[in-house]
């Protein structure tokens, strides 16, 4: 009797090591399979804009890719398919693809390259987006907020969230959360996909109304701005929002070296890999262009200058490319003004890239626009 009841606990206590084990091993297991299985699932936005690009791209094997990469300014207000691009003769025509995200500074740009990286998208013209107040690292605008905000921990992004966000543990701790206990961190999405009698109406209705923002409105990857002020309330708001959020930033500009060393860090990727890159400044309204100071214009000129001399690549200055009237806020676009500034930035920008043609001088930055012009 004695020794069968020494043989049940030992079985049962092998039962119980085995059960903690396949349970401690599901966990990273599936992370590693949302990854690269499902990424619309862990992550919508991204998923959702990568499984288009992927069929266009196996659509037109042989077409090259001009990449967009930018915040949710490059979201709403580049649209690729009111582009008119003249391509070159007996050659297949390039695929223009808009991937912005909302709040991606060059943090987050780096991040969504690397990974574009690894998901096999190669593209031969990068164009990003570069931004003053998302230099700074902090306040509204700040990437350690938008990266726990969204669901930018992806399992292959602990490393780079790591050193760049080292010294905040709100972002380390919900990264390695999202990374390694998945059941926990998307317990509604996982129900929602297999079993949604399990899921409250309301956390249902969440899940849907999550995955219908992120599927672009085209091919193309962009997406119309989904809300518009249309009264004199409504802009007092939104400009008094940008006073806020804004105005602070651009008053005492300063250059976070995380910031400057990931657009670096991007910058020389794309040099290793021979791919043509160019910087943009977006258009801005005229009350935020009157936020910088002639000291924030100092800070922003030189700071573009030392990028050029390290990194000799295109800088567009399109700041004043758009009317007062086509802005809704203090940062972003109306639908209407989308159509006439993204055929200008085909013309001026995009297809000259594609040609291997120089830049009209009047586009790029004052101060170092003209040896820009000359060398590209």
């Amino acid at each position: 009797m004695p020794r069968l009841f020494l043989t049940r606990a030992s079985q049962g206590k092998r039962i119980i090591f085995w059960t903690l084990f396949c349970a401690v091993i599901s966990q990273p297991a599936l992370s590693l399979y949302l990854d690269k299985r499902r990424l619309e699932v862990r992550d919508p936005l991204y998923g959702h804009r990568l499984n288009p690009l992927r069929r266009r791209l196996a659509e037109s094997p042989h077409s090259p890719l001009f990449l967009i990469l930018g915040s949710s300014r490059v979201k709403y207000s580049i649209r690729p398919a009111a582009m008119k691009i003249h391509y070159v003769e007996n050659a297949s025509q390039p695929i223009v693809y808009n991937f912005g995200i909302n709040g991606m500074g060059t943090i987050r740009a780096l991040m969504h390259f690397r990974r574009l990286l690894a998901d096999g998208i190669r593209p031969k013209w990068l164009l990003v987006e570069i931004w003053p107040p998302l230099w700074a690292e902090a306040g509204f605008f700040r990437e350690s907020r938008m990266v726990q905000g969204e669901d930018d921990q992806h399992w292959r992004d602990l490393l780079l969230l790591c050193r760049y966000f080292r010294n905040d543990r709100d972002v380390l701790r919900q990264a390695l959360q999202k990374s390694f206990t998945p059941l926990r961190a998307y317990r509604d999405v996982l129900l929602a996909l297999s079993m949604q009698s399990l899921l409250p109406p309301e956390n249902l209705c969440e899940f849907q109304k999550r995955i219908n923002d992120s599927l672009p409105a085209d091919s193309g990857g962009w997406f119309p701005l989904p809300w518009e002020s249309t009264t004199p309330q409504e802009d007092d708001f939104a400009h008094r929002d940008g006073e806020e959020n804004i105005k602070p930033l651009l008053q005492s500009l300063h250059i976070d070296p995380r910031s400057d060393a990931a657009l670096r860090e991007l910058l020389q990727e794309c040099r290793r890999r021979d791919i043509q890159l160019a910087l943009i400044l977006l258009p801005e309204p005229s009350w935020t262009r009157s936020w910088y100071t002639p000291q924030t214009h100092t800070v922003v000129r030189e700071y573009l200058i030392r990028l050029r001399r390290d990194y000799p690549v295109p800088i567009i200055d399109a700041r004043t490319w758009v009317s007062d009237d086509d802005f809704s806020d203090s940062t972003h676009m109306r639908k209407k003004g989308v159509p006439a500034f993204s055929e200008r930035l085909g013309r001026d920008v995009v297809q000259p890239m594609i040609k291997n043609q120089p830049f009209d001088a009047k586009i790029l930055f004052p101060g170092v626009g003209q040896k820009l012009c000359e060398e590209h």
